[in-house]
């Protein structure tokens, strides 16, 4: 009865929230058409979506307060990210700069997986990824999994049983929607962290929060998480944040960021950025991309539709670039902030190659490390710390944009390369 009370509660709290919602989406809908003429594909495409997704966040919300309750209900249970199945989602979402600290993959702790567990899976396209989704999903169920999937309703096969599906609002599971679909799920997947931290903060609860590398308190903090225990780590909170609140907050952050990136200081990047890289591929040259940022790392790899070349370079630095790369060559490098990280000297390497190349990072305080020499630049519209959305205990915000920020960016390039202009 208390849980069912809990429920009610919730759901007419809904409805003033709600009311909001709809407005935001309103709004979203005719700015989207003001000036989607002049916008590239990709974003149109995108901010299409939008609408949809807002009118979704009370769903989000639902399934977060139903994972909420089982983690109170069951300490010990754990959120599972496979990873071999979905790399692009896993590797957004986990040990990430303004994410929870319970996620990992399941084969990394077999021994710690309970019946009380929940599945985070995505799925870019059915056509291409249902098969192998259908069974992984059909385990979980079997094991007593509470199941979140991000996937499209539309085409999902009937035989598919999971307790929540967070739609990425495709028009059908045909495999060309499957870069954006990555996209919108990894959008999905924040704003369902977002209400996650909402809905324990509701409970007098707030998890582990783990806080970008690049901050000086970083070490400190997130060492005390990457524990065994302290991913289960769990304090009280004396702050309850409303349902769909911080999931709000999300998407007005997203609601600037697409604002930025199809504004006329980006799109002059980008079409800067393109000239280059076809006169080089018209040319005959050889065209090279990589990145070491956590949703393109793998991403490149997948529908690309100019001919450059997609190169894996994390954790292989000193050899990948030498390998693949002499003088006459062109990088396309998307960084993080800029060219190199503090665990790999991306800049160095890529330099020593002799070849050229098209950087795409945020800039770092230190000019050291940022590009000059690179033949053109395409602003990331996201600061140091790579968290957006303020949370009342610490490290005090969860959430980055970057993610979506970079994964837009390189398919609106991708996009202008390839077209005929």
């Amino acid at each position: 009865m208390r849980e069912l009370r809990r429920a009610n509660d919730e759901w007419f709290g809904w409805l003033p929230c709600a009311i909001v919602l709809a407005a935001a989406a309103s709004v979203c809908v005719r700015d989207v058409g003001a000036a989607s003429g002049k916008r590239p594909a990709v974003l149109r495409a995108f901010e299409a979506r939008l609408p949809a997704i807002w009118r979704q966040v009370p769903l989000v919300t639902k399934a977060a307060a139903a994972a909420a309750d089982r983690l109170i209900a069951h300490p010990r249970a754990l959120l599972n990210v496979p990873y071999a199945e979905q790399p692009t989602f896993a590797e957004e979402i986990l040990n990430r700069a303004g994410g929870l600290a319970l996620p990992l993959p399941p084969c990394e702790r077999p021994r710690e997986v309970t019946e009380h567990d929940i599945l985070l899976f995505s799925v870019r396209s059915w056509e291409r990824d249902g098969a192998r989704a259908g069974a992984l999903l059909s385990e979980s169920r079997n094991k007593g999994w509470l199941s979140v999937l991000f996937a499209s309703k539309a085409g999902m096969p009937k035989e598919i049983e999971v307790d929540f599906v967070i739609d990425n609002g495709a028009s059908s599971g045909a495999a060309a929607e499957a870069p954006l679909n990555s996209i919108v799920n990894i959008l999905n997947a924040w704003l369902w962290q977002c209400e996650y931290v909402a809905a324990l903060s509701r409970r007098g609860k707030c998890p582990g929060v783990l806080m970008s590398v690049l901050l000086p308190e970083a070490q400190r903090h997130n060492s005390a998480l990457q524990t065994r225990e302290g991913r289960h780590w769990m304090s009280d909170c004396a702050t309850s944040i409303e349902p769909g609140k911080l999931a709000r907050l999300y998407l007005q952050r997203v609601d600037r960021l697409r604002s930025d990136l199809g504004g006329d200081p980006i799109q002059a990047q980008v079409k800067q950025a393109a000239r280059v890289i076809r006169r080089r591929l018209a040319a005959g040259g050889k065209v090279c991309v990589a990145s070491c940022s956590h949703f393109l790392m793998g991403e490149v790899f997948l529908d690309n539709k100019s001919a450059w070349q997609p190169l894996h370079v994390v954790w292989s630095a000193k050899t990948a670039f030498a390998t693949n790369l002499e003088k006459g060559d062109l990088l396309v490098w998307f960084g993080y902030v800029g060219m190199s990280t503090p665990f790999e000297d991306y800049g160095g390497a890529i330099r020593r190659t002799g070849a050229e190349f098209v950087t795409s990072f945020v800039p770092d305080p230190n000019p050291a490390n940022n590009a000059p020499d690179a033949l053109c630049h395409i602003a990331q519209s996201w600061e140091i710390g790579d968290a957006e959305v303020p949370i009342p205990f610490p490290p005090g915000r969860m959430a980055p944009v970057s993610g979506v920020n970079q994964g837009l960016l390189y398919r609106i390039l991708d996009e202008e390369v390839a077209s005929a202009r």
